[in-house]
């Protein structure tokens, strides 16, 4: 069954979510359509399944890093820029997942809506570990408006070159991005000591 989640991937990633349908997954894996539904119960569901994998979406363990006992020594401010980092470079690992959200922000349907949950959640556990976010500032709203720049960063990467005069084909274009979020995040949560 794997070969098919693999399938929802790579169509999803080729022709976006118009071009997705049972017979064409079941034909592209060399598999009978019936164990769509029969394992999967449909195409929706089957399409929350390639959404659990860590082929689409990086898991709070790969966001986390190599050493995640160290992120509690950090101020409130590098705690968001290492998360919004290490969600910028697991993204930039993944070129079908900024394919695939490319497809997602030109359609929405059930099969989009499918892949929402996975993406939240481990966003929210990220920050839900995190213990020196202050409250008087509205960490929500900082989150959406990373996610959405970042998101958009990743998207025009695919398609263009220079965005605002950096290259984005260019590892010192994308280090420069990250400095960049460094100085946000550090400047909405200074560390007061």
């Amino acid at each position: 069954m794997h070969r098919l989640i693999q399938v929802v991937g790579e169509i999803l990633s080729e022709e976006g979510f118009q071009g997705l349908g049972v017979n064409k997954v079941a034909k592209r894996a060399g598999m009978d359509k019936v164990l769509v539904y029969r394992y999967f119960g449909g195409l929706p569901q089957l399409v929350l399944a390639f959404s659990h994998t860590v082929d689409f979406w990086p898991s709070l363990g790969e966001l986390l890093g190599a050493e995640p006992e160290r992120l509690n020594d950090l101020s409130p401010g590098e705690q968001m820029a290492f998360f919004f980092k290490s969600y910028l470079r697991a993204l930039r690992r993944r070129p079908a997942t900024i394919n695939i959200l490319l497809w997602k922000f030109t359609e929405n349907n059930e099969l989009t809506k499918q892949m929402e949950t996975v993406p939240t959640r481990t966003a929210l556990e990220f920050f839900e570990i995190l213990e020196k976010i202050p409250e008087d500032r509205d960490l929500a709203a900082v989150v959406v408006l990373m996610f959405g720049a970042i998101t958009n960063l990743l998207i025009k990467s695919r398609r263009q070159r220079f965005v605002g005069g950096i290259d984005l084909y260019d590892e010192k274009g994308w280090k420069r991005i990250e400095d960049g979020i460094d100085l946000l995040l550090n400047g909405i949560f200074p560390d007061k000591g």
